[in-house]
């Protein structure tokens, strides 16, 4: 079941011993098993990001949009959702390329450059001045993907996924003379 660990952690418990039990019967890749129901999750989690990520951030980049990324990290014990989106400069300060979907997540504020004292900008036709413009952490990735973890919809596609994984390992097992 899945679980809120904090710091933007998420952790799904699962019992699968006698899942596991029955692949090793088939001689199955218990790896290769985890990873695809890993996979299953996270391509599920991808799409709702996804799907929630207008509602969160009121506008809809191509570059960061497209850059929602999931994977399971070599272990095939963690799945990972990144976004990795940059500007392709550097920065001002350590000369980094900015990654946007971190600063999103995170807060930033946005100070002139070149010794100018303030910020000069047009909204609606209307110039406005300020010394500095802070712009407030926004969760696109990590709200919405606590919200899909604790759906059905995670369960749905884990237990599919498994279900996919016996057709394969069982026609596999019959097709080299059967189980041990």
């Amino acid at each position: 079941m899945p679980e809120n660990k904090g710091d933007g952690i998420i952790s799904i418990k699962a019992e699968m011993k006698e899942a596991l039990a029955f692949f090793s019967e088939l001689n199955a890749n218990e790896r290769q098993v985890q990873k695809r129901l890993l996979t299953a999750v996270g391509t599920g989690g991808k799409q709702y990001i996804r799907r929630r990520y207008k509602s969160v951030l009121n506008k809809r980049s191509g570059l960061l949009y497209k850059s929602i990324k999931t994977y399971v990290k070599r272990n095939n014990s963690d799945l990972v959702f990144t976004n990795t989106a940059d500007s392709g400069k550097p920065t001002s300060k350590d000369g980094r390329t900015a990654r946007y979907g971190f600063m999103l997540a995170s807060g930033y504020t946005i100070t002139p450059k070149d010794g100018r004292k303030t910020l000069t900008f047009q909204i609606n036709g209307k110039w406005i001045r300020k010394h500095s413009v802070t712009v407030r952490p926004k969760d696109f990735v990590e709200g919405p993907l606590e919200v899909y973890m604790m759906s059905g919809d995670v369960n749905d596609r884990l237990e599919k996924a498994l279900e996919k994984q016996l057709e394969y390992w069982e026609k596999r097992a019959a097709a080299s003379g059967g189980a041990k």
